[in-house]
């Protein structure tokens, strides 16, 4: 052992560490350089090989629970993380799902991506989020998602162009659309059931004896507006009444109250509105409220969708549709881990069922007369 020159006690290196020599608690060498803990480190303050710490934070690795514990508590000493771009580049997997959401101004598209976010990290992935604005260049922001080397894509509240669905296919990266549906059958998607809802919507202002409708859409072109207001005209047309009129408010506040001072200025005005999305709804409800000193639900009824939480505020009371959004962010989640391991599944578009949420702004059914007693005399 050298020594020291004036007392010829051993030399000490850094923080009391024998010059040249090893930490004992961490097995680091006092000539290494402070930076990332190596799995090699962490082996060999364990004392187990470095297959080892690779099979113990591997998803699919497998080490006894003894040699686990070893591991993982030389890891907590060292500082020690998984580099997982490292085992990336060996299992060609990275674990990232690439979500392209609508910009998150409402809500509904709040809810679905917390609730999008959670089904992706039960499922063992790790969620790369790409916000667009109604503007913006989609096939921008896949391309920006799919450079990254994501397992999987999922567009969630956003119009589908070719173009974006292109780029997954040639990057042979699955794409599963969520509360959205294009006409071709080719596309996994998995959404609410939107025609139904339309369809529920009919009956119930039928029920309440209303016979003038109106229906505010939300953006033209997307699915969910274009099928929730196919279901509606189509059950007002079949029960004989007039066909609803139509506005397009955009999904927007101020489009629905715009949408429904349009609509009452007829001369032949609406007693009942069906809204594409609560928040147009409730500009519907300011608009004939508070504009035009009308009673709702007793000069006009107005139901709306999506349950937001404005719905329930008892200023509101909105009759509404909700869904369950967590059910629907799960089986899209797990149609798309499927894909990952086996990517020749066949196209699936499913809706998830919808509900009617009764409050106070729909006049309640009309009770029917009772049958007359047959006169036997």
């Amino acid at each position: 052992m050298r020594r020291n020159k004036a007392d010829g006690s051993p030399a000490s290196g850094v923080d009391g560490m024998p010059a040249g020599g090893e930490n004992a608690s961490t097995g680091r060498s006092a000539s290494a350089k402070p930076g990332r803990v190596t799995s090699y480190e962490v082996a060999k303050a364990a004392g187990v090989s470095q297959s080892a710490v690779s099979r113990t934070f591997s998803r699919n690795g497998y080490v006894s629970s003894a040699t686990r514990e070893r591991v993982l508590a030389a890891a907590g000493r060292l500082g020690f993380s998984p580099n997982a771009l490292a085992r990336s580049l060996i299992t060609r997997r990275s674990r990232l799902i690439g979500v392209v959401i609508a910009e998150l101004r409402y809500s509904f598209h709040v809810t679905l991506l917390h609730q999008l976010c959670a089904a992706v990290r039960d499922a063992g992935f790790q969620t790369l989020l790409v916000s667009v604005p109604d503007s913006a260049n989609l096939d921008a922001s896949v391309q920006s998602v799919i450079d990254y080397q994501v397992d999987g894509v999922i567009i969630a509240s956003v119009r589908l162009s070719s173009r974006s669905s292109q780029l997954c296919e040639r990057a042979n990266i699955p794409l599963v659309l969520i509360n959205r549906h294009v006409a071709d059958r080719g596309f996994h998607a998995i959404g609410a059931d939107n025609e139904e809802a339309g369809r529920l919507a009919a009956r119930r202002l039928l029920s309440a004896d209303h016979r003038r409708f109106a229906f505010i859409a939300g953006i033209p072109d997307t699915s969910t507006s274009i099928d929730r207001e196919r279901g509606f005209l189509e059950t007002v047309f079949a029960s004989g009444l007039p066909n609803p009129a139509v506005r397009t408010g955009h999904f927007t506040y101020d489009g629905g109250h715009s949408a429904a001072l349009d609509l009452m200025a007829d001369t032949d005005r609406p007693d009942a509105i069906f809204c594409a999305s609560d928040i147009m709804a409730i500009g519907a409800m300011d608009a004939i409220r508070r504009d035009l000193g009308l009673r709702v639900p007793d000069d006009v009824s107005v139901i709306g969708f999506n349950d937001a939480d404005v719905a329930s505020w008892k200023s509101y009371a909105l009759t509404t549709f909700a869904v369950d959004v967590g059910m629907m962010c799960r089986r899209a989640v797990d149609l798309l881990a499927g894909l990952v391991d086996d990517p020749d599944q066949q196209p699936l578009q499913e809706t998830v069922s919808v509900s009617l949420v009764e409050r106070q702004s729909v006049r309640p059914p009309v009770t029917p007369e009772p049958d007359e007693p047959v006169d036997s005399a």
